[in-house]
């Protein structure tokens, strides 16, 4: 298991990222690159900021978290700006035990897909996913495909509301289909 595809709204991923969290505790760090080295660690998801409301209008775009067991520390790569500045990068692939987790969520009208995912194929970063994959199941997601929806994220769909696989700015051919009988 290495990626996982949900629609979610603020009221759908809360309760997913307490009952995740529940099953052992978590760090969720920013991937952002950064000026200088020093990086927000968000100890508990309740004080992540706006889960569930997308940070950019394409959903792969919008802020995104490295997750790792509670204690682990997360290794960052330093580089070089072309001006000569310097930059830090924090990556899934140089911490084994991490997934990056992606809420996207609501932008304006439009409903973006988040994402749970990883490179690795370790015990700890499987047991992540694991663990996210089961508390959308216990949060009373639904599965279709590839995406899984949330309660609300499928009542807006059934109320007309574009759930878009892509991008806000994406026409209506990238929209999420379900079957007719959803």
């Amino acid at each position: 298991m290495k990626r996982i595809f949900f629609f979610a709204t603020p009221a759908d991923i809360g309760p997913v990222l307490t009952r995740w969290e529940a099953t052992s505790p978590l760090t969720f760090v920013p991937t952002r690159t950064l000026s200088r080295p020093d990086r927000t660690v968000f100890k508990r998801a309740a004080d992540l900021p706006s889960p569930g409301v997308a940070s950019h209008e394409t959903g792969s775009l919008s802020e995104s978290y490295l997750v790792m067991p509670r204690g682990a520390t997360p290794r960052q790569r330093q580089g070089k700006t072309r001006e000569g500045g310097a930059w830090w990068g924090i990556h899934n692939g140089d911490n084994e035990e991490s997934v990056v987790f992606t809420a996207a969520g609501l932008w304006g009208d439009v409903l973006l897909p988040g994402q749970v995912n990883t490179v690795h194929d370790s015990v700890p970063a499987q047991a992540l996913m694991k663990g996210f994959a089961a508390a959308l199941r216990k949060e009373g997601f639904r599965k279709f495909g590839l995406w899984s929806l949330g309660p609300e994220a499928l009542t807006l769909y059934r109320a007309g509301r574009r759930l878009t696989t892509t991008a806000a700015q994406s026409p209506p051919e990238f929209d999420l289909k379900l079957p007719e009988t959803t």
